[in-house]
């Protein structure tokens, strides 16, 4: 009895063990796929996430042209031979910083002429010229307007994202054109001020003479 029931009993016990791994094997074998099919749609969805964020940048980018912009006149049109306005986020951050030069060159060029004719009280004796700003009280004077200038950069002409390049507000209420027209015309002329400021600089420093010396007066 001994001997046949031996067999007996290690049968079984091969059958159980057989049994409880095939119960323990059944769980792999469907939480994988699961698992893979899980992952598998996590890249689905984020790859279709892409494509759309790619598809409204591309959207964003073609509705741009900057050949189409203010400022792009005859006979150079759009001239940016460097490449420098890639996007639009460049183009208005450059187009800013244009109009700001243009503003302060009209100015400078403005105030250099008018300071070759009018004297202004405390600066007897100081130079007519560009160099001024390096003698006597031209030395305070010129301090003085880089310390406005700073001043007026760093909290009243401050770009808002929300406006056109340069649009600070009308400091002038009793004359409100902003109109393209207009517009094109404070480009045209803040880049024929840059040029006339280096000139009047470029020139006073060679030969020592007033803006209105220059002209033959």
């Amino acid at each position: 009895l001994a001997q046949t029931s031996a067999p007996a009993l290690r049968g079984a016990g091969q059958v159980q063990v057989q049994s409880d791994a095939k119960q323990f094997g059944a769980v792999p074998s469907v939480a994988v796929p699961v698992a893979a099919a899980t992952v598998l749609g996590g890249f689905v969805c984020a790859a279709k996430s892409r494509a759309g964020k790619r598809t409204r940048a591309s959207g964003i980018v073609c509705n741009f042209n900057k050949e189409a912009q203010l400022g792009a006149q005859d006979p150079l049109g759009f001239w940016d031979p460097a490449g420098f306005c890639e996007d639009e986020a460049k183009f208005k951050d450059f187009r800013a910083k244009e109009l700001k030069h243009g503003r302060l060159a009209m100015m400078g060029a403005l105030g250099m002429l008018a300071q070759s004719v009018v004297q202004v009280p405390g600066m007897e004796g100081v130079p007519k010229g560009v160099t001024a700003a390096l003698a006597g009280n031209g030395q305070t004077g010129f301090l003085a307007i880089l310390a406005i200038i700073a001043g007026l950069e760093a909290a009243i002409f401050v770009q808002d994202p929300n406006k056109e390049p340069g649009n600070f507000g009308n400091p002038l209420p009793w004359f409100d054109d902003y109109s393209p027209e207009m517009r094109a015309r404070e480009i045209n002329n803040g880049r024929i001020a840059m040029f006339s400021a280096i000139g009047i600089i470029s020139s006073s420093l060679y030969t020592g003479k007033s803006a209105i010396e220059q002209f033959g007066l």
